[in-house]
C-alpha cells in the first residue's frame, strides 16, 4: 500500500512539474522570433547597388533599392519564420523542451555526482516512463472529450435526418392527396358534361 501511495505521489509531482514548465515554450518561441527578425536586419540598399547600376545602364530604369530591400527583408523573414515553425511542429519540439526541463529539475540534486555506476539512460528511465504515462493519460482524456463531442454531433445529425424524413413523408402524403383530389375534380367535370349531354338529348330541336 505504501509503495502505491509513493508511486501516486511521484506521478503527481511529475505531472505538476510538467505543467509548471509549460510556459517555457512561449519564451523559447519569442527568443527564436527575435533572432529570426534580426537575421536580415543588416540587409541594406547598398547590397543592391550593382543591380541598380546595371538596370540604369542597360534599361535606363531607376531601381528603388530602399523599397526593394524592405520588401525582401520582410518576405525572407516571413519565410524563415515559417520554416522554423514547421521544424518545431514536425519534431514535437514543445513537448521535448518541456520534458527536458522536467528532467533537469528532477535530477538537479545529482549534478556533479558519479554516473559511472549506472548510465544516464538507466537512471532516467523510471521518470521518462512516468512522463510518457502522463502524456498518454492526457491524450486519452482529449480523445474521450472528442468522442463525447462526436456522439453529440451524431445525435444531432440523426435527429435532423429524422426530421427531414418526416417532412419528406408528409410531402409525399400531401402530393398523393392533391393528385387524388385532382382526379376527383376530373371525374366530376366528366359527369357534369355527361349530364349536360343527356339533358340536351331530351330537348326539342331548335327551329
Amino acid at each position: 500500500m505504501e509503495n502505491v501511495e509513493q508511486l501516486a505521489k511521484m506521478e503527481e509531482d511529475v505531472e505538476a512539474a510538467f505543467k509548471r514548465h509549460q510556459s517555457i515554450m512561449p519564451q523559447v518561441k519569442q527568443e527564436y522570433d527575435k533572432v529570426i527578425g534580426q537575421v536580415f536586419a543588416d540587409l541594406s540598399p547598398s547590397d543592391l547597388q550593382a543591380f541598380s547600376d546595371i538596370l540604369l545602364e542597360h534599361e535606363d530604369s531607376v531601381l528603388d533599392t530602399e523599397e526593394l530591400v524592405n520588401t525582401m527583408r520582410t518576405q525572407m523573414t516571413t519565410v524563415l519564420g515559417k520554416m522554423n515553425q514547421f521544424f518545431f511542429d514536425k519534431n514535437d519540439v514543445e513537448n521535448k523542451l518541456v520534458t527536458l526541463e522536467v528532467l533537469k529539475e528532477k535530477f538537479a540534486p545529482y549534478e556533479g555526482k558519479d554516473w559511472n555506476s549506472l548510465s544516464p539512460e538507466e537512471l532516467t528511465r523510471p521518470l521518462r516512463m512516468r512522463l510518457l504515462d502522463s502524456s498518454i493519460r492526457f491524450m486519452e482524456r482529449q480523445l474521450e472529450a472528442q468522442q463525447k463531442d462526436l456522439e453529440i454531433s451524431m445525435a444531432k445529425s440523426k435527429a435532423n435526418r429524422e426530421r427531414l424524413q418526416t417532412v419528406q413523408n408528409e410531402r409525399v402524403k400531401l402530393t398523393a392527396k392533391m393528385e387524388q383530389q385532382t382526379a376527383q375534380y376530373k371525374d366530376i367535370r366528366q359527369l357534369l358534361e355527361l349530364q349536360h349531354s343527356i339533358n340536351n338529348s331530351y330537348l326539342p330541336p331548335e327551329n
